[in-house]
């Protein structure tokens, strides 16, 4: 028998590892009150006990509640929780996103067990005054300049405009014992909050007929249901998705849509009517990504993707789920067209920060797929894990697609200018391994994590070299599909594909638990607010000297 390669050993060992099968299946059924904005739900969600131990009680998380005050009445509610029929008391914790269900009696190691939740959702309402690519700009010059503590809440994940409805984690998601401990509640914080097990799923979502639905999972069917009279007419989709990290679900009405096929996966990009250009430039993107992804790191694994452009907060240009990329309607903006000279002077003479910062932002979120979705992280205890690897493989796009030279610039001007964007707003270097919660702003998180936390990654690609590092990516990919990875999974992958292993020790330990990012990244020309400036005086010339250099994703 001849000898496996590298390569084909490497497949050998992560199907070796990839579980069999999910351990939790959701079979949910939705019904939508698209003009009210609510809705009730029923889940049968059925796991197996992968722990140990014994399991005396479950927990579930509550993602829309999270940032709510104590006072404030829960965006997602459980009205009843049922096994074999037979209701089941449960209590809320941390303010609502946790609820615990004691069992009847104790699970062993490797049972299984199913449990059937009813709940109703009010989804919060988003003015669009809030959308506009203005406010988009107004609360990243307020996030600049400001001093206190910011944190995200569910609205950048559950919420409705005039236009449309997005629904991200919308029903109680099991918290895996193995994964988070049911007694922790969600730290709501500048990092990301969700984290979960793979499951599949099944779903079905009554609506009124008119209203699209798209979803983390492949369609399966759609069918017009009989009504009563003067009833409005009501449509049901159905949705199944195998080994995703949870679910999503965007609704809306005059959607259009345009698809390309890339390998076994089906690319999808919805826009709104009148939004053509800009929808077709997100097909092609998406694409792109998709394609320059699956060559260096390992195959998709999904039949579809989708990318749906959705009127967004200010604050954030896009929002990955498994399968799914929300993008911010605010730069869905044809510049070419003569609606745009409406747009302030400002704002014009920012077009091209403004369509780079889409197809970056949108090259990111894709690539969360593979790093954060597929691949599995703790993104409180260990945030970098998935955010520098999308973040650097957001900057490879532009050399995959465009060749070395715009790849160097990628790096510049999304990684590098971050960084030094920072440092002039009076940012200090920090340590890239800490948990989210120590992070007090969006900036000081996009610089350290993700851009300074990308650089360190592309310090190993240039050790390295370009073989042994993709390599080593392409390996911690296969070998950590639909599971919960660590940073020592990724520095194992490394240290075995280098030719220098102690290089590869003394480099992650330089760029994630010490500060030497001013003599790696170097320092930026002008430090634009000292101790005794104001920032509210300077804030015009910061962005003055970085608009046209730094894009990146709010």
């Amino acid at each position: 028998m001849l000898p496996l390669l590298p390569a084909q050993a490497a497949k050998r060992r992560a199907a070796a590892r990839e579980p069999a099968k999910s351990a939790q299946h959701y079979q949910l059924s939705l019904e939508v009150d698209y003009r009210l904005k609510r809705f009730t739900g029923r889940e049968v969600v059925r796991f197996v006990n992968n722990t140990r131990d014994e399991l005396d009680s479950v927990s579930f998380h509550l993602y829309p509640n999270v940032g709510l005050s104590e006072d404030a009445a829960p965006w997602l509610t459980i009205k009843r929780v049922l096994i074999d029929a037979r209701e089941q008391r449960f209590q809320l914790r941390s303010r609502g996103t946790v609820a615990r269900v004691p069992l009847p009696v104790k699970l062993p190691p490797g049972a299984s067990l199913a449990l059937t939740l009813e709940f109703t959702g009010r989804i919060p309402k988003v003015q669009r005054e809030e959308t506009s690519l203005l406010a988009h700009f107004l609360q990243e010059v307020n996030d600049a300049v400001s001093d206190e503590r910011q944190q995200r809440d569910a609205r950048d994940i559950f919420f409705a405009s005039d236009q449309a409805v997005l629904l991200g984690y919308f029903y109680p998601m099991l918290a895996t014992r193995d994964l988070l401990p049911s007694e922790q509640g969600l730290a709501a914080g500048v990092g990301g909050i969700v984290f979960s097990a793979v499951a599949d799923y099944e779903v079905t979502v009554r609506v009124d007929d008119g209203v699209t639905v798209i979803s983390s999972g492949e369609s399966r069917a759609r069918r017009l249901l009989a009504s009563a009279e003067n009833d409005v007419p009501q449509a049901e989709y159905v949705f199944r998705g195998e080994r995703l990290r949870g679910f999503a679900l965007v609704l809306g009405e005059k959607l259009k849509s345009v698809e390309q096929q890339v390998g076994r996966t089906r690319v999808v990009s919805f826009f709104h009517e009148g939004d053509e250009r800009p929808g077709q430039r997100s097909l092609e993107i998406a694409a792109r990504s998709l394609a320059a992804f699956n060559k260096a790191f390992g195959e998709y694994p999904y039949p579809v993707l989708n990318v749906v452009e959705i009127p967004m907060t200010a604050g954030y240009s896009g929002m990955e789920f498994p399968g799914l990329v929300a993008l911010a309607q605010a730069y869905y903006i044809d510049f070419a067209a003569p609606e745009a000279q409406r747009l302030p002077q400002l704002l014009r003479d920012q077009a091209d920060v403004i369509e780079n910062a889409l197809e970056f932002t949108l090259a990111h979120s894709i690539a969360h797929q593979w790093w954060g979705s597929i691949v599995g992280s703790d993104p409180q205890r260990n945030p970098w894990l998935d955010e520098a690897l999308a973040n650097y493989a957001a900057a490879y796009y532009y050399e995959a697609t465009g060749g070395k030279l715009l790849g160097e610039e990628a790096i510049d001007r999304q990684l590098r200018a971050t960084y030094h964007a920072y440092c002039m707003l009076g940012g200090a270097d920090q340590e890239v391994d800490k948990p989210a919660r120590d992070f007090h702003s969006f900036i000081q998180y996009s610089a350290i994590v993700q851009a300074k936390g990308a650089l360190m990654l592309v310090a190993l690609r240039r050790e390295m070299g370009d073989e042994a590092f993709f390599t080593a990516l392409r390996d911690y990919y296969a070998g950590s599909r639909f599971r919960v990875a660590s940073p020592e999974d990724l520095r194992q992958a490394l240290l075995a594909a280098a030719a220098s292993p102690q290089v590869v020790k003394d480099l992650m330990q330089r760029w994630l638990k010490e500060k030497h990012a001013d003599e790696d990244i170097g320092k930026p020309e002008l430090a634009l607010f000292t101790s005794g400036g104001s920032k509210k005086r300077a804030i015009g010339r910061f962005f003055g000297r970085i608009g046209r250099a730094a894009a990146r994703p709010f």
